[in-house]
């Protein structure tokens, strides 16, 4: 006869449970039902690929996993080998009907003793009636609970619109950032670019002084020298006296100008 229990005006069967039984595998031989103590083999197997050796510390392993007792590839201690498998339901159903055993002797026991029979009729128990109708502060404190629920959730979705807009306000911030970094990026390349050309311009036009200056020095004054010396020659007479005095001081005047040009010159070379 099973027992029963009530959970929430529910009447269920109970069950005795019985945890599948655990599997004694030899660390030494790797056979079923026994340990290493009570192993009789001789020689080690490698779990791994189920090489018997003399002695797993000094073995080198192949790693390439082969059971002993179905021959497939896992170790052959792994409780998925159908070897391992078969002997573990032989062994529970074994468990079971003992355990069965023993339960149905010590029932006819109990039921032999305790006279007379005791039979279980469900009519005997019938269900309790749930309650219509729950406590009036029972329902105001759920309304109020739900309430407080529903204004919260008011509340986070409030902020969850403003993280929303705020997010949105600040994506749309960066795409602007972007644009006028990219703005500034193309500006200053731009620059960099006439800069460039600026400092072309400066070095040809350097070379085109240069290149004046150098004709005016080495042409230029002193074909004016030699004129002006000619200029003055032929301002004196036969006597050498001067013809005209004003214009032996132009004359003068001139020739210290380009000495002072070409001195100037030097020094700055």
């Amino acid at each position: 006869l099973k027992k029963k229990i009530t959970i929430g005006y529910i009447v269920y069967d109970i069950d005795e449970y019985l945890a599948p039984a655990n599997i004694l595998i030899c660390s030494k031989c790797m056979g079923l039902g026994h340990f290493m103590k009570q192993c009789t083999q001789t020689k080690s197997t490698c779990k791994t690929c189920g090489e018997c050796v003399d002695d797993l510390k000094l073995h080198i392993c192949s790693n390439v996993e082969k059971c002993i007792h179905c021959g497939q590839n896992h170790k052959s201690n792994s409780l998925k080998c159908q070897v391992v498998k078969s002997f573990r339901s032989e062994l529970t159903r074994k468990l079971l009907s003992s355990n069965n055993y023993s339960s149905a002797s010590s029932l006819n026991k109990v039921n032999n003793s305790n006279q007379p029979n005791f039979q279980y009729l469900s009519s005997d128990f019938p269900r309790m009636s749930l309650p219509q109708h729950l406590p009036s502060n029972i329902n105001n404190d759920m309304l109020n609970k739900m309430d407080d629920l529903l204004g919260k959730i008011t509340e986070l979705n409030n902020h969850l619109t403003n993280l929303e807009l705020k997010y949105s306000k600040f994506e749309q911030f960066m795409i602007e950032k972007n644009t006028s970094n990219l703005s500034v990026k193309q500006n200053v390349n731009l620059l960099s670019q006439h800069s460039t050309d600026y400092k072309k311009e400066l070095v040809h036009h350097s070379i085109l002084i240069e290149r004046h200056e150098n004709v005016c020095m080495k042409l230029i004054i002193p074909m004016f020298e030699d004129l002006f010396g000619l200029i003055s020659s032929q301002n004196q007479d036969m006597k050498g006296n001067i013809l005209d005095a004003d214009l032996k001081v132009k004359l003068e005047r001139y020739l210290i100008q380009m000495k002072k040009v070409k001195e100037g010159k030097h020094s700055n070379t």
